[in-house]
């Protein structure tokens, strides 16, 4: 979905910006449910890291599902991901706060 994103832009090159893009169109999911859950819109969100590299970024999000005990890279480790590359600034939310948030979602603890 972050391709299609940058395609329709005119973009030849896909963004973190592309990829909350498309967590927002998917409008499913554990990031898009912890996010929702801490009352972020993905909607009206723009990131710093507008030429982050991806290949970083998606290593960043197998660490954090290592790090969860996941062997699958999901919506949420991508999101972790993007914290660690752009700041807690990126979303108006910690880093922290939402691993901890995305816990709750997995565990069925957020509605």
């Amino acid at each position: 979905m972050a391709e299609q994103e940058a395609r329709a832009r005119g973009h030849d090159r896909v963004t973190a910006d592309h990829l909350l893009m498309g967590l927002a169109r998917l409008d499913e999911g554990v990031a898009v449910m912890t996010l929702n859950s801490l009352g972020v819109d993905l909607g009206g969100t723009r990131t710093r890291a507008i030429n982050a590299d991806l290949v970083h970024l998606t290593e960043l999000a197998r660490r954090e599902a290592a790090g969860l005990g996941h062997r699958y890279v999901g919506t949420e480790h991508l999101l972790l991901g993007l914290l660690h590359m752009d700041g807690t600034e990126a979303l108006g939310v910690g880093l922290q706060q939402v691993r901890d948030q995305v816990i709750k979602v997995l565990h069925g603890d957020v509605l």
